[in-house]
């Protein structure tokens, strides 16, 4: 090889290594776009190392701060409702008319690390939010409350989703799939969990996962 044509070679190679970084950083940033809105609204700049880390690899450990714990309105959130326990605020990017997010002020990671003693937490979650929706005047044929199941969640901290349906459009619909069980499984595949279902799982002493449980 010439050394005109090893350096064209080079050049080549060197452009290819500078598109490819290109696409995995625009892609990073839409991952963290569509699977953290409220992150990517409070403080939009490039993906740092541990951004980084956590969309490529959802069971790394959690970024040391978290951005639920502590949630209130002097942070930020429209909160619309707390007590010592939990607190329930709107979320920032709703998929309904009424989309709340009912959190425990307690650091939990998501519904995946919920055993069946904590099945009390869900019953206290759920009642929550159907008095909210009851005084927002929601039929019950037309709530959805749930949990998606890492690692398809947004915010390593609990929280559970309040909604009024219909959805915004399909694709919203799409993020929230319930799939009832089938052959003694109380649920079927689906990233998100239906909460009456999770509160029948954890009391049985089952892990709420994404393959039918």
């Amino acid at each position: 090889m010439t050394l005109g044509s090893a350096r064209k070679h080079s050049d080549i190679d060197g452009f290819a290594c500078h598109g490819s970084q290109r696409i995995h950083t625009t892609l990073l940033t839409v991952l963290k776009m569509v699977f953290n809105p409220r992150r990517t609204k409070l403080a939009e700049k490039p993906l740092d190392d541990l951004e980084e880390q956590s969309v490529l690899n959802p069971h790394a450990s959690p970024r040391p701060l978290c951005i639920f714990c502590g949630a209130s309105k002097e942070t930020g959130f429209n909160v619309v409702w707390e007590d010592d326990h939990y607190t329930v605020f709107t979320d920032i990017n709703p998929s309904a008319e009424h989309h709340l997010q009912v959190i425990p002020k307690r650091h939990i990671e998501s519904v995946k690390a919920l055993h069946a003693a904590d099945a009390e937490i869900v019953k206290e979650m759920l009642d929550i939010g159907h008095k909210i929706l009851d005084g927002l005047d929601v039929p019950p044929k037309l709530r959805r409350l749930g949990f998606h199941i890492p690692p398809y969640i947004s915010v390593p901290h609990l929280h559970m989703h309040v909604q009024a349906l219909p959805y915004r459009s399909f694709l919203r619909r799409l993020k929230y799939p319930i799939a009832l069980g089938r052959k003694g499984h109380e649920k079927g595949f689906s990233w998100f969990a239906d909460a009456e279902q999770t509160v029948r799982l954890l009391e049985k002493g089952i892990q709420v996962r994404i393959l039918p449980c």
